[in-house]
């Protein structure tokens, strides 16, 4: 590749008359559609290479636009319904996934332990029971801050049935126990995390009611851990029985210590049966998956895989545990997906989801007619007022008047109440609130649709991937109507072609294989039988006249090894057959038919072929053309900036 001119700028590698093409966003496109790696050695030849075809590609792009084939209307439902698929999971994924994926990963990595006391508030409480509540935990943390173990708060006053349970049982005093992200409910989360360890929260309200915690620790997260176990369950409450279990116990013991296998064993001797047939395997689990605690300190206190510890007990038995294998926990972009998985079902991602509507909806700012609203408060009661906005109908020519605006999204009275019937209605404590939910419910729906409108503006990734797929679609396109149509329905040119370079179309020697497949192996086998002990006329025959045998038959020219089952025919000679195999829900085998001798093609024969050899042709025509029509120069000796 040659300059056409002088370089017009240090950093210019090509004009298209006089557009520039800067070294910045060549290197964008290059590293965009070049599938390179950050680091990756390129040489001067591919970025050379690189640059010609992408000039090509500018160049096409603007005659199409020049052809006006962006305007076409198909074309332009084609880009729109892209945007509305790609758009709105771009949202989610920026907005509200990417930020609590990030917030959990960081979590992953440090466990808090915290106690905690709840009094229980039902979600429809009112003012005056609520305050009550709050009032009684107020009290209660005031005790607490002036000296009261908390411990000994919580199994007294604490709702939480857990806190009045037996010392060392998850929940005992209100000790929770160590906890990492997306283990406990949001709120309470955000509290353990942001409580100094020693420190007493203040109140906060999950869905379960009022709450405070104390933070007793924070240490970092061990790796989640491939765990097996061998249970034996104390069968009764008697001394006997209990001794029955420690001889048990002993036993497994005493096997194991002699290297015994511990998955035989369990499968023998475990009393869980959930875990006994898979050689007592319970999986991948992490610290704070809500273990025993007896039984979760012992299984994340051995040192190495296939290590064993035990016996250990808890209110389920006793156990001996076997850590079979460590995992360590990945990088952020390792772990996005199955954390995104894992939050995608917590009800934290559709309060970050109503979260990014509100945001939206404050920044735009609806108009809503409160005026009709009142007017009907004012002039039905509120049973009447659900009537007739759910059954009512407009009639012809009636006032339809404006409800809600936003953007450019309108809300017609007519159009609510249709909205207002096919929703479930959010619960209020008035007709008046119940009416303004379903405002809310409709203003959320158009605040993540008016961001979709407005992603390709504000994302500049979003609105590079938008240009690249308007770009990549105008060129199919513009080759569809200027090549492959041209080249496909030019048959003079195609003859024209073959007859110049007919000797480049031929047939090499080539064995007919024919295929004969049957659904019964039984009856494909006999056939087998058949032709090797009688030929394939006689078999085929024979075939016909069983009425229960399906047999259907395919030719398949082959001339070489092509790495499939047909190649065994290559050893075979002819009229030779393959023994039956497995094939596509049924079964197969290949006949040697022969060898079609190497000959010439006909015209109709190597037409696919010509027709590409054509498009390659007429594209190299048109690109040429272009080129001269729109004055390109090219700058290759800029592109040594970017050697690696």
């Amino acid at each position: 590749m040659e300059p056409v001119e002088a370089t017009p700028s240090p950093d210019v590698v090509a004009l298209i008359d006089g557009t520039e093409i800067t070294l910045p966003d060549f290197e964008t496109s290059f590293e965009r559609n070049g599938r390179i790696s950050p680091g990756d050695s390129v040489s001067l030849e591919a970025y050379e290479d690189f640059l010609t075809r992408y000039v090509d590609f500018r160049l096409k792009v603007r005659e199409a636009k020049r052809l006006g084939l962006d305007q076409d209307p198909a074309l332009q439902a084609e880009v729109l319904q892209y945007r509305l698929q790609l758009a709105r999971p771009y949202i989610m994924e920026r907005r509200v996934y990417d930020p609590l994926v990030r917030e959990m990963y960081d979590r992953r990595k440090e466990m808090v332990e915290a106690r905690h006391i709840l009094l229980t508030l039902e979600a429809g409480a009112s003012p005056t029971d609520t305050l009550a509540v709050w009032n009684r935990l107020a009290a209660i943390r005031d005790s607490v801050l002036a000296g009261a173990d908390f411990g000994q708060m919580a199994a007294r006053y604490s709702q939480d049935p857990s806190a009045k349970g037996t010392p060392g049982s998850p929940g005992y005093q209100g000790q929770l126990g160590y906890f990492g992200g997306g283990r406990m409910v949001e709120a309470f989360e955000d509290m353990a995390y942001n409580t100094p360890v020693g420190a007493t929260s203040t109140i906060f309200r999950t869905r379960f009611g009022y709450h405070i915690l104390q933070v007793t620790d924070r240490l970092a997260m061990p790796g989640d851990r491939e765990l097996a176990h061998i249970m034996v369950r104390v069968q009764g409450s008697g001394p006997a029985d209990e001794a029955a279990a420690q001889s048990k116990v002993d036993s497994i013991r005493v096997r194991l210590e002699a290297g015994e296998s511990f998955a035989v064993l369990a499968r023998t001797y475990s009393d869980d049966q959930n875990s006994s047939g898979q050689g007592g395997s319970i999986g991948r689990l992490a610290y704070d998956a809500g273990l025993p605690f007896a039984f979760r300190d012992a299984a994340f206190s051995i040192e190495n895989e296939g290590d064993w510890t035990g016996p250990v007990r808890t209110q389920f038995g006793y156990h001996f545990i076997q850590m079979v294998e460590e995992h360590t926990l990945g990088s952020y972009e390792e772990e996005y997906e199955s954390m995104k998985s894992r939050i995608s079902q917590m009800p934290r991602t559709q309060a970050a989801q109503d979260a990014f509507a509100q945001r939206v909806i404050e920044e735009v700012g609806p108009r809503v007619d409160s005026t009709l609203v009142a007017g009907w408060v004012a002039s039905m009661r509120p049973d009447s007022l659900v009537k007739w906005i759910t059954t009512t109908d407009f009639t012809a020519g009636e006032e339809d008047p404006i409800f809600v605006e936003f953007a450019d999204s309108v809300l017609t009275l007519s159009a609510y109440r249709q909205y207002f019937r096919r929703i479930v209605t959010p619960a209020a404590q008035n007709i008046e609130d119940r009416i303004y939910g379903v405002v809310d419910e409709w203003l959320a729906e158009r605040a993540v649709d008016y961001e979709v409108n407005q992603l390709e503006k504000r994302d500049t990734d979003f609105a590079a991937t938008m240009q690249d797929f308007r770009d990549g679609l105008l060129l199919f396109r513009f080759m569809e109507t200027e090549v492959w149509e041209k080249a496909s329905e030019d048959t003079t040119a195609q003859r024209r072609y073959f007859d110049a370079n007919a000797a480049s179309y031929s047939y090499p020697d080539r064995v007919r294989v024919v295929s004969y497949s049957s659904p019964s192996q039984e009856k494909l086998n006999a056939f087998v039988e058949a032709v090797g002990n009688a030929g394939i006329e006689q078999a085929l025959r024979a075939s016909q006249n069983d009425s229960t045998f399906v047999l259907r038959a395919d030719t398949t020219f082959l001339s070489e090894a092509t790495g499939s089952m047909f190649d065994a025919i290559l050893e075979r000679s002819a009229g030779e057959i393959t023994e039956a195999q497995a094939y596509d829900g049924g079964w197969i085998a290949l006949y040697h038919d022969g060898t079609d001798p190497a000959r010439p093609m006909t015209f109709e024969e190597a037409r696919s072929e010509v027709v590409n050899q054509v498009q390659t042709q007429m594209e190299a025509q048109l690109t040429a053309r272009l080129r001269e029509q729109y004055n390109v120069s090219v700058y290759p000796e800029v592109l040594k900036q970017l050697e690696r």
